[in-house]
């Protein structure tokens, strides 16, 4: 089934129009479609490492090439693309998160760089001397929760506040942050499992997560996530990758996880690079997993390119969990 993804207005603007995909269903298109006066697909081109994406309490999705000179797209949850703000800044980005008042935080080489909603830029004054800061989030009494290489921070009104931190322990590597205000980073190299969650007025603890793999016995905490977005109404969304000993036959997965529960949404096994338009099993998908997740209203979008060949993947769309 070809679905659909751009329609022509009287004036002949094109008009984004998000793929509705059948329950059980996953869809493929192009997401660089969804706007022709930009390109979507450089805002997420790479991984974690190339690209940051932050959301705001509207459910609008914010979306930035980690390179210097950074051009700040924002998508709302019906697929409209605008350009938010364009950033002269001479280094690379290390994660983004929007703010309260309308604008966006980003972390840089120097330090924080906040962008307001007009679209003014200037470093932020802080308490802490970060090193290379990370923002995932921003909980809702409007502090800025940041990484630091193996520390946690809250960030309010410029004071800095330590939730985590490790000497001896792993990189807090990337997170996110619900609507709870609770906190959800993962240490590099490792799994679902090993994931630090810090509640808001609470100690930190790791992620106590049941549930299996649909069709096999493998415990959805065995994965490793590769990507976080915050799910509306609580808890988050993930990528999340499992791979056989040094084996090069891997799966990708898509997962929802809500208090101690996690639910698989798709399941990829990097086959080949799906044409847009079309749909598959969502938990049989022979389709090449792009890296981000987000959820935009009652879907979930999955963009970004993934290969090491500069092609452009389709990005995938399923419906959100309501469980």
């Amino acid at each position: 089934m070809t679905l659909p993804l751009t329609a022509c207005s009287a004036g002949g603007d094109a008009q984004a129009v998000l793929p509705n995909p059948e329950q059980g269903k996953v869809s493929s298109f192009a997401l660089g479609e969804l706007s022709t006066r930009y390109d979507v697909d450089d805002a997420v081109a790479g991984s974690a490492w190339s690209s940051s994406l932050a959301w705001d309490r509207s459910g609008n999705v914010y979306m930035m090439n980690a390179g210097g000179n950074f051009d700040i797209l924002r998508m709302t949850p019906q697929g409209k693309v605008s350009r938010f703000a364009h950033v002269s800044y001479p280094g690379a980005a290390h994660g983004m998160a929007a703010t309260p008042d309308g604008g966006v935080i980003i972390g840089g080489d120097s330090g924080l760089l906040q962008v307001n909603r007009k679209g003014a830029s200037g470093f932020v004054r802080t308490s802490h001397q970060f090193v290379e800061p990370r923002p995932i989030g921003v909980r809702p009494d409007g502090s800025i929760i940041v990484l630091d290489g193996k520390s946690v921070w809250a960030l309010k009104d410029d004071k800095a506040t330590s939730l985590y931190g490790s000497h001896g322990g792993k990189l807090a590597v990337f997170g996110t942050v619900d609507a709870s205000g609770t906190a959800y980073v993962q240490l590099t190299g490792q799994t679902f499992a090993d994931m630090l969650v810090l509640p808001l007025g609470q100690a930190p603890h790791r992620l106590p997560i049941s549930g299996k793999v649909p069709g096999s016995r493998i415990p959805i905490s065995a994965l490793s996530p590769q990507a976080l977005a915050p799910a509306l109404g609580g808890g988050f969304y993930a990528r999340g990758v499992y791979s056989v000993g040094n084996s090069a036959k891997y799966a990708s997965y898509v997962i929802h996880v809500r208090k101690t529960t996690g639910t698989v949404l798709i399941k990829a096994t990097h086959d080949r690079i799906c044409p847009a338009g079309e749909q598959y099993p969502a938990l049989d998908s022979p389709c090449t997993m792009p890296w981000f997740v987000t959820q935009m209203g009652d879907r979930v979008l999955v963009m970004g390119s993934n290969t090491m060949s500069g092609k452009t993947v389709p990005a995938l769309t399923v419906r959100a969990n309501t469980k």
